[in-house]
Formats: C-alpha cells, structure tokens, sequence
C-alpha cells in the first residue's frame, strides 16, 4: 500500500476513507491510472513480469497492467481497493506468483489521476517515492536528492533508481527510517525521520523552497 505525508485536506480525507474499504470504493467515482514497478532486491524486473489486477478479495476478473515507455506498467481502474499479482518466470522457466493484497488505489489531488505502486518480490524491502518543491518541477530544473539512514553511523548514501528530470524521483530502501538531502543549484532542502515501511510504498514531498 502507498502511504502518504498528507498536504492537503483532500489528502487527509481520503486516507481516513482507506480505512473502510467498501464505503471508500462507493464514494470514489470515475478511475485511477495505476501505475506498477516490479523490483527483486535492488534490481527493476517490471519487463519480466506480468501484473494482474484483482477487485480487492476477489479473484474474478482481473484487469492486465500493460508495459509503458516510462518503465512503469498502467492499468485504469476505479478507484477503490485490490490485490496485485505478479507473476516472473526464472531462468529455468519456472514461475513464480507473488501478490501484494488490499492496496489502496484512491484519488488525490495532488496525483493527477494516477497512483503508484511498487512491489518487491524480496522481503525487507520499501518503496520510496520523492516529488520536489514545486518550483523544482520543469525540464530545466534539474535537482536532486540522496536518501540517509535516520540517525545513521557515517551517513552512507542512498540514491534514487531515476535521475535527471523524472519525477517522482524512486528509492528502493530496506524497511527503516531515513533523512532526505536535495539540492536544485545552490539552494538545499531537507527532511527528516521518514518511515519506509518493508514491503510498502512511501509517497512524500520535499519541503517548499525558502
């Protein structure tokens, strides 16, 4: 499931529907572009795989995740909750399933429709996805962010999976507690003491530029 450091009221809302399921799939009209990434470890495996996406607790009819030129595969579905498979085969032609079950795919306002997800077929392992200050958004703004273990010996760096313009800007992190550093040109920003949750996806935003 992602979670979310709410900015907005809609945001806090919306996240206290998450916690009833059904009253939440019938007051949210209209659909959701979902967005999925596959990682095993530290390694993007979303070609490989094949994304299945289920009505929460039903395994009827589900709706195909296609493959996309930005690296995430898309579904549009209503918003509400589901349960995602994901299926790889190995070198030995084996395949494997795994599921990621009863994830919140709802509308934000601040998400233009769409909602990420990212599952890791290795256990321990977090999703966390960072937006910049809103007067870093632009394709000649280039910025970025390193990711630090909260309170961490040596403050080893952790750096996200895209670079350059993209946004959201991805980390696959051990479940844990972290501090962001980001820079755009001489200005610096920070935020501290985020959880990324094993086996979750954390969406969170840079503070404003002073």
């Amino acid at each position: 499931m992602t979670t979310r450091s709410a900015r907005s009221s809609l945001g806090v809302c919306l996240c206290l529907l998450a916690l009833s399921p059904g009253w939440a799939s019938g007051q949210e009209p209209g659909t959701v572009e979902l967005l999925v990434r596959v990682f095993d470890g530290l390694q993007d495996v979303t070609a490989d795989c094949r994304i299945s996406v289920y009505a929460a607790t039903s395994r009827e009819t589900a709706v195909t995740a296609e493959p996309d030129t930005d690296g995430w595969s898309h579904a549009e579905v209503p918003a509400g909750f589901y349960d995602l498979q994901v299926a790889s085969r190995d070198a030995n032609g084996v395949i494997a399933i795994t599921w990621a079950e009863q994830r919140s795919v709802l509308q934000y306002s601040d998400e233009a429709g769409q909602h990420r997800e990212i599952i890791n077929v290795q256990p321990g392992f977090g999703a966390l996805l960072v937006q910049p200050p809103a007067a870093w958004i632009g394709p000649d703004r280039t910025w970025r962010v390193g990711a630090f273990l909260h309170g961490g010996i040596g403050r080893a760096e952790f750096a996200p999976t895209n670079d350059g313009d993209a946004t959201p800007r991805v980390f696959i992190l051990p479940g844990g507690r972290y501090d962001l550093t980001a820079q755009r040109g001489a200005v610096e920003v920070s935020a501290t003491d985020i959880e990324v949750p094993a086996g979750h996806t954390r969406l969170t935003w840079l503070p404003a530029v002073p």
